[in-house]
């Protein structure tokens, strides 16, 4: 077999291997049924092989300008969340089709952009025959009162490592932009670039919610203040301030408030935090809310809460020792003598922070000096523990365990209600 047959079979076994859209077959049917039969011309062979080069070209030139079909984008179902996927299948979003070769000889496609007030999304491909090195570093959107700055981001690599699909979110982008551009590094950020599109601000999708909450709720170390909410097709945001001394000392952040609507929790996707005047401005995430809402609530179910313990506890030597406090497990696995001092490794439950830690040796209490490692571990029946490494600078071996208090995940319950009547509890 020669080069051309082989190139002819390999293209052949492709196109063979893509499903046209249900209504491209649809519209072909209907114009071969209008179309009058005609007589047979008995084409030569080898004009008939050029015909299929040039038009095997001409598809594999235009790759990009079937992104979009039916105003849907292609390629990107594993990739999408169901919110994304329905809003997808109903052409939601603007065609790009902007095309840069980076400095390693890969291709860049903007395939296609997905915007409203809570976020922009992102579609693009990166192509290489030689393989695609890594996923570009998107910087920035900027535009007319726009800058908005990359959140999250996913990607998938086909079997050849030659081709691969991103979704990239971004901050909102200002319905006063007609003209985007965007910034991002390549060859590990040594290397920028930028592409500059269109926009369309009137493809952006409607806001669904907003509205001003203005609720307080208070905790064991200060108050979180929930300031709005504001809802779109593409998610669910709430925005406020967290004034509490201990918010960061344990993995939880936010994620133990619920957004419930007619009664079920909307799935939470992330949150958000940075620091401020007098506490930290924070942002919650959810998926969409559904069409019809009767009742709509936050609740604080878990958030960081302290409780004092004053605890001393008696150590046992070489053995592994589990205890008791607060209702919660304390596993001492083992203390050693080292030439930087006294460890000590103890687990607990992921979201459980000992404070105020000291031994005791002799009557005299040496506090903690730092914290070697920390490490989530899988326990024998399926849990999972945090064991951490502590550090004390004495080399007497200690016979007591000083604890005076800790932080941990405390179940609260409070309701703010945003829609409807609060039901009886």
């Amino acid at each position: 077999m020669n080069e051309l047959e082989q190139h002819l079979e390999r293209e052949k076994s492709r196109l063979e291997n893509n499903k046209a859209p249900e209504e491209l077959n649809e519209r072909l049917r209907l114009a071969l049924e209008r179309t009058p039969s005609r007589r047979v011309n008995k084409t030569p062979k080898w004009i008939a092989v050029a015909v299929a080069i040039l038009f095997l070209s001409f598809v594999s030139y235009n790759y990009n300008a079937f992104a979009y079909y039916g105003k849907k984008l292609l390629g990107y179902d594993e990739l999408m969340t169901d919110t994304l996927a329905q809003l997808n299948e109903e052409g939601n979003g603007q065609s790009i089709e902007k095309k840069i070769i980076l400095s390693d000889g890969s291709e860049l496609y903007l395939d296609g952009l997905l915007t409203d007030e809570n976020q922009s999304i992102l579609y693009y491909t990166i192509k290489n025959s030689k393989g695609v090195a890594a996923e570009p570093q998107f910087s920035v959107i900027q535009g007319l009162w726009t800058k908005a700055y990359p959140t999250h981001g996913t990607y998938s690599l086909n079997e050849e490592g030659t081709e691969m699909k991103g979704i990239q979110g971004f901050e909102s982008i200002s319905p006063f932009a007609k003209k985007l551009t965007l910034e991002y590094m390549t060859n590990e950020g040594t290397e920028q670039g930028e592409i500059t599109f269109p926009y369309d601000p009137k493809q952006a999708m409607q806001t669904e919610l907003k509205q001003s909450i203005r609720k307080k709720v208070h905790v064991d170390q200060g108050t979180i203040r929930f300031d709005s909410i504001t809802a779109t097709p593409s998610r669910t945001t709430i925005k406020g301030k967290v004034k509490v001394d201990n918010f960061d000392r344990i993995q939880l952040g936010a994620g133990g408030v619920q957004l419930l609507a007619n009664g079920e929790p909307i799935d939470l996707t992330g949150s958000s935090s940075k620091s401020a005047i007098f506490g930290s401005d924070i942002e919650i995430y959810y998926d969409r809310l559904p069409k019809e809402i009767d009742t709509l609530e936050l609740v604080v179910d878990k958030f960081v809460g302290y409780q004092t313990l004053n605890e001393a506890i008696a150590l046992k030597g070489d053995n592994e020792q589990s205890e008791e406090i607060h209702g919660k497990e304390l596993i001492i696995r083992k203390i050693e003598k080292t030439t930087e001092g006294i460890q000590v490794t103890i687990a607990t439950e992921p979201d459980i922070l000992l404070d105020g830690v000291s031994i005791q040796s002799k009557g005299k209490s040496t506090p903690l000096h730092t914290t070697l490692r920390a490490d989530l571990l899988d326990g024998e029946n399926g849990e999972t523990y945090n064991e951490r490494v502590l550090l004390f600078n004495t080399d007497e071996m200690p016979n007591t365990l000083l604890i005076e208090g800790m932080h941990y995940a405390k179940s609260y319950g409070d309701h703010i209600q945003l829609i409807g009547k609060k039901e009886k509890r």
